[in-house]
């Protein structure tokens, strides 16, 4: 399969290197029937070496001298047997997962280069290869293992450079995978003997290779998984890596042995667990290929968190209480001069069983820590949500370090807080990437005074199918702080749209005013004077005309005279000059009595006199709510009461129909902005028995 990169590159999966420009320029189409018979051939090739190797299997077995082990030779053919069984299992599933790969995901690059790379790791490294060298022990040996060491490198480079999605990530990753192909003639110059002797040159090289570019192959996975990778390919991240973590640590610990047996006297009898060693180490070629087509095909199919979680806690757990037990009984030893006492292991033995349990609650914190962030110390949430609300100065940065702050906490791939807009939840603020797989979000409400204003979204981890109970209870109780902060935010964004509003409304008013001072009563004006000049010269040689003339400027007058005071009835209404706040409300009724509304005004103690914005806005909701009774509601009687105790309150009642089938228009929105933009309230209910509209407006005045 050919791999491309953003730049456009086509390189080989095998070995990285860039392909000749004759090959770049082959049709996808036969690329990938090129692809087909190459695997095939190759799968062929593995099943033939495979069948080929299960007679040295049986050469291995029955030509190991079973004396030169001490341990009694039932147990040695037994372990000999597992082993075998071992390497053809191991070997098996490589080739079977390869097909698997390869009929499943033969689109996607990166499936296609794992099935390649199983089908050599399952000869080359499984022991299908070795086996072989039962028929030619001595040349046939050395070639397998600087094979193994020429096909180690390279590979596993290409692997850290391009896993997920088959792109060199970053871009300079390609020059440590073409650094690391060096080392193919390298391997291959290596035998059996180079590769155990640490004075040899070779096998300083090889060993530099492994501390230089594995490294930057792991950097590179670090930054791909910390900056371009989506939710699913992170996720196939951990598996991979998981798998290759712990395939180095189960060979790690599985080459150990081996180091020590050869480096044993000649002659000198193998301990009874050298043939557990080979066991261990066919075992732990399993855990790579396995790893590697679940983060391919199911990486969704177990929680890996929790997987990773429980493998670091019992991993380090055993990891101390084997250092511990060394410790323990190596220091009395030492300090009472005596090996094999019994005392001192039961000792030990006591002490670790005590430390066991604080030291497992430890790093089982620790780990949740790292996996779950500080979901187990709700406290250390809140006061650093707290500290990092202090620090923030725009009200526009609140909500966004709020979404930060939770998915950074407790380490959620997606947070978004969505506020109430009328009807309607609108995003506010998000932070993190949420995929196709993982688009039901929890949903924390938030409430201020009972109301609901907006919902905190909070993404469950991958492989999580819900919060855990403590979890959600410190989710609950970071929705109840957060609510006043995003209380806040929006009674400022609305104070700043009713600030836009305002500015846009006066320019409105004085554009239209300009329009009707300019196109209007400035020409109206104009012409008059014009007129009235006409009038004087015609005075006395043609006073007919004249008099025309003159009714047309008195009604030419009267409309100027009517568009002023239209003017200025826009600006303010005469009325509440002339008569005041009740005497205006009341002439404005009467003139609906002659729609059969009979309107009742009760005034409710003393009054001030009000701040002008307070009369205007007061008579307006008034005369508007009155119209509405007359028109939509259509009611016969409405009662309008107003009280000041420190606030007008308003009060008006219908006896009609209520407002069915009519939806809140301009006048709803008119009386409802009136209010708002005075601090006050306003509600309306309407039902089968009339409309009851109710109003707030605080004022200041001077004198009560």
């Amino acid at each position: 399969m050919i791999l491309k990169d953003p730049n456009k590159t086509i390189l080989s999966p095998m070995t990285g290197n860039p392909l000749p420009e004759n090959l770049k320029a082959i049709h996808p189409t036969r690329r990938r029937k090129l692809t087909d018979v190459v695997w095939v051939i190759l799968f062929i090739t593995a099943i033939g070496i495979l069948l080929a190797a299960l007679p040295g299997y049986a050469r291995h077995v029955s030509n190991f001298q079973v004396d030169a082990i001490d341990a009694p030779p039932a147990f040695v053919k037994a372990m000999r047997v597992a082993s075998m069984l071992a390497s053809i299992a191991t070997a098996s599933l490589c080739i079977v997962l390869s097909a698997i790969l390869f009929w499943r995901k033969r689109d996607e690059a990166m499936a296609v280069f794992a099935s390649f790379f199983l089908l050599g790791y399952g000869v080359i490294m499984a022991g299908p290869l070795e086996a072989l060298s039962a028929f030619e022990p001595g040349e046939f040996t050395s070639l397998v293992f600087s094979i193994q060491s020429a096909l180690t490198i390279t590979p596993i480079m290409l692997i850290f450079c391009l896993f997920p999605n088959g792109r060199f990530v970053p871009q300079w990753t390609r020059y440590a995978v073409l650094a690391s192909l060096v080392y193919i003639p390298l391997g291959f110059s290596l035998t059996q003997a180079d590769l155990f002797s640490f004075t040899n040159p070779l096998t300083a090289l090889v060993g530099l290779g492994y501390f230089v570019l594995f490294p930057l192959g792991v950097y590179a996975q670090i930054f791909r998984y910390r900056r371009v990778s989506t939710l699913q390919e992170r996720q196939q991240t951990k598996w991979f890596v998981y798998g290759l973590v712990i395939w180095l640590a189960f060979s790690t610990l599985a080459s150990i042995p081996y180091v020590v047996l050869q480096n044993l006297p000649t002659g000198a009898p193998q301990p009874w667990w050298s043939p557990l060693s080979q066991l261990g180490w066919f075992v732990s070629l399993m855990i790579l290929p396995l790893s590697f087509a679940i983060a391919i095909l199911r990486y969704r199919l177990w929680d890996i968190d929790i997987l990773i979680s429980r493998t670091l806690v019992y991993g380090a757990l055993t990891a101390i209480v084997i250092a511990l037990y060394i410790l323990i009984v190596g220091g009395f030893s030492e300090l009472f001069q005596s090996s094999g006492n019994l005392f001192i292991s039961l000792l030990a033995t006591g002490l670790i069983a005590v430390l066991v349990q604080p030291l497992r609650e430890r790093l089982q914190r620790a780990v949740n820590r790292l996996v779950y962030g500080e979901r187990d110390n709700p406290i250390s949430v809140l006061t650093k949500l707290g500290e990092r609300l202090e620090t923030v100065i725009a009200p526009d940065s609140i909500l966004p370090t709020i979404v930060e702050s939770i998915s950074q906490a407790l380490r959620l791939p997606y947070v978004a807080i969505m506020l109430k807009e009328g009807t309607e939840f609108v995003l506010a603020a998000e932070y993190g990437q949420t995929s196709a797989s993982n688009l039901t979000c929890e949903r924390f409400p938030l409430n201020y005074r009972n109301q609901p204003i907006g919902m905190i979204l909070a993404s469950k981890r991958g492989g999580e199918d819900s919060f855990a109970a403590d979890e959600m209870t410190l989710l609950q109780n970071i929705a109840r702080q957060v609510s006043v902060a995003a209380y806040a935010v929006q009674v400022t964004r609305d104070l700043q749209h009713s600030r836009e509003r305002l500015v846009t409304a006066r320019e409105e008013e004085r554009r239209r005013l300009r329009r009707d001072l300019h196109d209007g009563l400035g020409p109206s004006l104009a012409s008059l004077t014009l007129k009235l000049d006409a009038a004087r010269n015609q005075l006395k040689q043609n006073p007919d005309e004249t008099d025309v003339l003159l009714g047309e400027l008195k009604s030419q007058t009267q409309s100027a005279i009517e568009d002023i005071r239209r003017l200025v009835y826009n600006l303010r209404p005469p009325a509440l000059d002339e008569l005041g706040l009740f005497s205006a409300i009341q002439e404005y009724a009467n003139n609906l009595i002659r729609s059969g509304l009979s309107v009742q005004i009760e005034r409710d103690g003393e009054f001030p006199k009000l701040p002008a914005a307070v009369e205007v806005a007061a008579y307006r909701i008034v005369c508007e709510a009155l119209t509405n009774a007359s028109k939509h509601s259509q009611a016969t009687e409405c009662n309008v009461q107003l009280k000041f105790d420190g606030t007008l309150n308003i009060d008006v009642r219908d006896n009609g129909v209520g407002l069915q089938g009519h939806h809140s228009g301009v006048g709803m929105f008119s009386m409802r902005e009136r209010a708002a933009e005075l601090g006050g309230t306003f509600d309306i209910q309407s039902s089968s028995n009339g409309v009851h509209i109710t109003a707030c407006l605080p004022c200041e005045v001077d004198d009560v």
